[in-house]
């Protein structure tokens, strides 16, 4: 019963493991996607919403530079005055670049009057209602933050910091389980006759010894290449003083 107990309980581990590996995989690709897409100048739509960097200042202070915005697929028909809308822009300077601006007026031909709150004026540009993307809904902070990871000096955090905090957290999950005294295996089936009557105390020894003899194995490894290294200079520093 309580080898059954264990069984089940491991392989929902497993199965808790891989659908949060599924969640950070399809994360990523959410990022990289918007990123990508916002690097074009594109719109990147995910099940009728889009989203957004903005680059000018045309929106202070309700929406900055660098922001990250949400725009939800809309009916031109339930806009009201006062909301802000995503669209492609007429403005020869920027044709068909995705433009965030509040509507101030609804004319009788159906287009939309818009103006960047930031802005002194309105846009000379009417907005038609096939040229827009969608209402603004809010701002996505998470991405400004992933945005931001842009600097050498994060960037060199991501690359270096975070992998190293990674192992030490695996090291300390790979000894947690020799203590524990067990590997993380007991639920195989394929398990030979001699593991499975093999006491509690005697595969914690045995699993220690293991870790002990896959460390001297790795120092043995760094160690030949540390002698490695040591002949390469010295034949340099050979080479160099015949040379002289």
């Amino acid at each position: 019963m309580k080898e059954s107990t264990k069984k089940i309980s491991s392989k929902l581990r497993r199965i808790a493991s891989i659908a949060m590996i599924a969640v950070i995989a399809v994360m990523l690709a959410v990022v990289v996607y918007v990123f990508v897409c916002n690097i074009r100048g594109k719109v990147a739509n995910i099940g009728g919403y889009s989203i957004m960097k903005v680059i000018t200042g045309s929106m202070e202070p309700s929406i900055h530079v660098d922001d990250y915005i949400l725009v939800k697929k809309t009916d031109p028909d339930d806009l009201e005055v006062g909301d802000v809308i995503t669209f492609l822009s007429d403005d020869p300077e920027i044709k068909d670049m995705p433009n965030s601006h509040r509507i101030t007026s609804i004319n009788d031909d159906g287009t939309f009057t818009v103006k960047g709150d930031a802005n002194p004026s309105e846009d000379v540009y009417k907005v038609h209602r096939d040229r827009i993307v969608g209402k603004y809904v809010k701002k996505l902070w998470l991405f400004r933050f992933i945005g931001s990871f842009a600097s050498t000096k994060k960037l060199l955090m991501i690359c270096f910091i975070l992998p190293t905090v990674c192992i030490c957290i695996f090291e300390a999950r790979s000894l947690f389980r020799i203590i524990r005294g067990t590997d993380g295996d007991e639920d195989d089936d394929d398990s030979d006759t001699d593991s499975k009557t093999e006491t509690a105390e005697q595969k914690k020894e045995r699993l220690i010894r293991e870790a002990i003899e896959k460390e001297k194995e790795r120092l043995r490894q760094a160690d030949k290449l540390l002698e490695s290294e040591v002949a390469q200079v010295e034949s340099g520093k050979d080479n160099e003083a015949q040379n002289d």
